[in-house]
This record gives structure tokens, C-alpha cells and sequence, in this order.
């Protein structure tokens, strides 16, 4: 697998080289710089978007230029007309058209960092078709084009039981011998409950709290929390230590572990602190369609459980309306 991922990097690196800036369409990328209240917009081609910089090429002088991430409020650009379409697609949940028209883009679309932006999208397709493999291996391409991808966030890994079943477990054990510490984490993630290979998941988990890259220290630490909650040993001082985790974290990575700090406030029956964890999902980010329809509903059944049975309905309409393709979609409908 990573012959073909890098193989198709490769791939990619020849095809930008071969495509002259001037045939790229104008670009421009509004910035918010430090210190300066108004907006600056930058008419200019997009060179690279990276998790820690833009690069871009001002037209007028030809040089190149780069600027922090941080400051990017927004990028214009031209998208293939398959991109459109796809993301028009998933949008209305079509995913199997979507997922069709993202794979035409990529293979049209010769800026290396848009085609990882489509890559994010795959990865999105995938997880509402609950196909965490093709997830899986669609989000280290991104980590192989970009170490410091700002699509982490899409990162597949599990936060609730579900059945694994035999191919992507084959699959999770190449990834715990990647050199990618994401990838270990992956593998770990997927095998973490597993009746023969569960310790050697925990152990890798140990040994990624210790990475270098954050991200994967925050995650391998609230990883480890789903064998916490699996023992039923949890307590209310040790619940708070994990909310703090939690609200240092980047918002695109506090999906999973906000639905952890849900399931052990609510197994404390601490129903309050357990609807408002869970209810972060649903609000704020729904990359994973599966888990955030889950958290949803059992952000309704805490709402019915502090007599709030007119806010848990509505809760339930809207998962209902939003994930019908999801298990807890369909519940949540009758």
C-alpha cells in the first residue's frame, strides 16, 4: 500500500510540474494579518496550501510569496466543474455520485493541493458509506503529500463500538507497522477492542503519547479513554481532567473525544454535562456521520432523562432529518 500511495504522489508531482502557471486560473486569498484590523486580499496564483503555510505567485513580479496558515480567512479560486458536482452531491447525500465525480477530479485536477482537498472529501464519502479502510488509506495520502495537512480533523478513527470486520482488521495490522505515527494511531484505533490484538493497541496507544506530532498525542490519550469507559471506571474528578483535555484541543479533533466525555458523563448519570458534550458533535462538526447521528440520539435520551422531553424531540427530528442514511438516522425517525 504505501508503493501505490507514493507511487501516486509521484504521479501527481509530475503532472503540476508539467502544467504552466499561466494556464492556471487567477487566484485570490483574503488574509486577516496580525495586528491589522481590515482584511487583505491577494490577487495571485496558488502555489501550495499546506497546514502551515500558503505559498503563492504574484502575477506582477512572478516571485513567489508565502504567508502563515493561521492568517487564511479564505481561498477563491476555480474548482473542476466534477468537483462541483461532487460536492453538490454529497451535499444532498448522494455519496456513491459523489464519490464518483471526487475520483474524476482527481484524476483531472493537476494542483497538488487541491487534489488534496478532494482527497478530504473521499475520505468524508467514505466514512458516510461506513468504509473506514478506504477512509483510512485516502487520509495517509493526504499525510503523505502534507505532514501538517490542515484536514486532520478527517482523520477515521473509532469512538464508538462497532464491528471491525476481518479485511479492515488485515488492513489495521499493516498500519500499526507504518512509519506514519497517524497510521499506528489508525491501526490501534481499529484494533483497540479486539479480543486477540487489543493489548498490543493499547501499547502502541502508550507509546503514541509520546509522538511528536500534537495532534496524535491528544488523540492516542483520548483513544486510551474507550478502555476507561469499557471498564466502567471512570470517576466525576477524572470526567473534569478530560474536559479540560478536551477544550484544548483544535476544534477539528474534538469530535471523538467530546463524544467519550458524553458517554462517561452519562454513565455517571450526570445528564446535564452528558447532553452538552454530546450535543458538540451534532453543532459543530459531522465529518463522521455515523458518530455524530449516535451522539445526537443519546444526547436526546439525556434530555428525556432530565424531563427536557420537548428539546430531546427536536433533537431527534433533526438527526432524523440530517443522518437517514446513518443506524441512529433511522432510529431516531421512528
Amino acid at each position: 500500500m504505501n508503493y501505490s500511495i507514493r507511487s501516486a504522489l509521484a504521479l501527481e508531482l509530475t503532472l503540476a510540474c508539467l502544467i504552466p502557471m499561466d494556464l492556471l486560473a487567477q487566484d485570490q486569498v483574503v488574509l486577516q494579518q496580525e495586528g491589522q484590523s481590515s482584511k487583505m486580499v491577494v490577487p495571485c496564483q496558488i502555489v501550495d496550501y499546506t497546514g502551515e503555510k500558503i505559498t503563492v505567485k504574484i502575477k506582477s513580479g512572478g516571485n513567489q510569496k508565502t504567508y502563515p496558515a493561521e492568517q487564511v480567512v479564505e481561498v477563491r479560486t476555480s474548482w473542476l466543474e466534477s468537483h462541483e458536482r461532487g460536492r453538490r452531491q454529497l451535499t444532498d447525500r448522494r455519496v456513491d455520485e459523489a464519490a464518483k465525480s471526487f475520483q474524476e477530479a482527481l484524476v483531472s485536477e493537476p494542483r497538488i493541493w487541491v487534489r488534496r482537498e478532494i482527497l478530504a472529501s473521499l475520505v468524508r464519502c467514505a466514512l458516510r458509506q461506513g468504509d473506514r479502510v478506504t477512509a483510512g488509506t485516502r487520509f495517509l495520502m493526504i499525510l503523505e503529500s502534507d505532514r501538517t495537512t490542515r484536514h486532520f480533523g478527517v482523520i477515521p478513527l473509532m469512538w464508538a463500538p462497532e464491528s471491525v470486520s476481518s479485511s479492515a482488521k488485515s488492513q489495521a495490522r499493516v498500519w500499526l507497522t507504518h512509519e506514519l505515527d497517524s497510521a499506528r494511531l489508525l491501526g490501534a484505533s481499529f484494533l483497540l477492542e479486539d479480543n486477540q490484538l487489543g493489548e498490543s493497541a493499547q501499547q502502541e496507544l502508550a507509546a503514541l503519547q509520546r509522538s511528536g506530532d500534537e495532534r496524535v498525542r491528544q488523540l492516542a490519550q483520548a483513544q486510551s479513554w474507550r478502555m476507561k469507559l469499557r471498564s466502567l471506571d471512570v470517576s466525576d474528578l477524572e470526567l473534569q481532567r478530560w474536559d479540560d483535555r478536551v477544550q484544548q484541543m483544535p476544534t477539528s479533533l474534538r469530535a471523538g473525544p467530546s463524544y467519550l466525555l458524553g458517554r462517561g458523563w452519562k454513565m455517571r448519570r450526570e445528564h446535564d454535562r452528558a447532553a452538552t458534550a454530546l450535543l458538540w458533535l451534532p453543532l459543530m462538526d459531522d465529518t463522521d456521520p455515523r458518530l455524530t447521528s449516535r451522539a445526537g440520539y443519546e444526547a436526546a435520551e439525556s434530555l428525556r432523562r432530565l424531563g427536557q422531553t420537548a428539546d430531546a424531540r427536536r433533537v431527534m427530528q433533526e438527526i432524523a432529518t440530517r443522518f437517514p442514511d446513518t443506524e441512529f438516522g433511522e432510529a431516531a425517525s421512528k
